[in-house]
């Protein structure tokens, strides 16, 4: 994949980020109060788009050279990507669950229900954040 197709993807990957902050957003605001986890796969989402913004405009500096690296970014915005969808299903699930439910032990419930998924999805997400890291160190050096 060329250096600008590649960083048209990392931009792409960025911005699902970004919708799904936003989603956690409106969720925040229904609700009033959403678990520890939740924040936190919400940090590692905002730390990722951050990351990605980083490797789009390396990409940008440098897309006139080869870049031997391009496989492992392909691999790791797939898998991004895949995480993103992910995370952004769980909470729409439980934005929904959240809107149908006035009820504390029923929304209790269905938030336990997603904790390990939440937490998966931060391990997952915390990697390839790491991943991308060490490329744009390797890269720059």
């Amino acid at each position: 994949m060329e250096p600008v197709s590649l960083a048209a993807s990392v931009i792409a990957v960025a911005e699902l980020a970004a919708k799904t902050c936003s989603a956690v957003l409106e969720l925040r605001a229904l609700c009033k109060s959403i678990p520890g986890r939740l924040h936190a796969v919400n940090n590692e989402v905002a730390d990722l788009q951050l990351v990605l913004a980083q490797v789009a405009m390396l990409l940008e500096k440098r897309a006139t050279l080869p870049d031997p690296k391009s496989s492992a970014i392909t691999l790791l915005l797939d898998q991004a990507k895949n995480k993103l969808e992910d995370f952004d299903a769980v909470v729409g699930r439980l934005f929904a669950a959240s809107a149908k439910s006035r009820m504390p032990l029923v929304a209790a419930s269905i938030w336990n229900k997603e904790q390990g998924r939440l937490q998966a999805l931060q391990d997952g997400i915390k990697n390839i954040k790491a991943s991308l890291n060490i490329l744009l160190a390797t890269s720059n050096s």
